[in-house]
């Protein structure tokens, strides 16, 4: 099994004035990689994790405002929240919570980590997940420049053994 963990803000949205907005490629990112399968012909999970403080009912109206909620379902499962769970990303207790709710003991190895934040970057890192990092607005630093250029290392990585 392999889990595709995705931050949401400043890396598949972003929020203006109360607003939130998809950022460009987040549709076509999301629909090809749940069309991927591994060599098992076993799609990969994808899942959500935000530090994030409000109500999860707030959270689900945003994914489900932005529509893109249908890929992160069942809820439970697939979105966990540092309100939830008394964690803030990148203490390693968020992630193997988010983990152990898909499958509990998974190695950290098969999980990709998708975020726009550096630091968040190097400890995922650290635990042995892959990492990929969108670089959001005039950022120079290491990473991907849009969303679909993530396709094919996403995908590299379902196919990894």
């Amino acid at each position: 099994m392999k889990i595709v963990l995705f931050d949401l803000g400043n890396t598949l949205e972003y929020s203006f004035e109360n607003s939130h907005f998809m950022m460009p490629g987040t549709m076509t990112l999301l629909s090809t990689v749940s069309e991927m399968r591994d060599r098992d012909l076993d799609p990969p999970i994808m899942a959500l994790i935000s530090d994030f403080l409000e109500s999860p009912s707030r959270y689900y109206q945003i994914i489900e405002g932005l529509n893109i909620h249908k890929f992160f379902k069942p809820y439970e499962q697939r979105i966990t929240l540092s309100g939830d769970v008394g964690f803030n990303k990148p203490d390693s207790r968020i992630f193997r919570a988010v983990i152990d709710k898909i499958e509990r003991d998974l190695l950290y190895q098969h999980v990709i980590f998708v975020t726009e934040n550096r630091a968040h970057i190097t400890e995922a890192r650290k635990l042995g997940m892959m990492t990929i990092r969108f670089k959001f607005i005039n950022d120079c630093e290491e990473g991907v420049n849009n969303l679909i250029e993530m396709i094919p290392l996403i995908h590299l990585f379902v196919l990894a053994c």
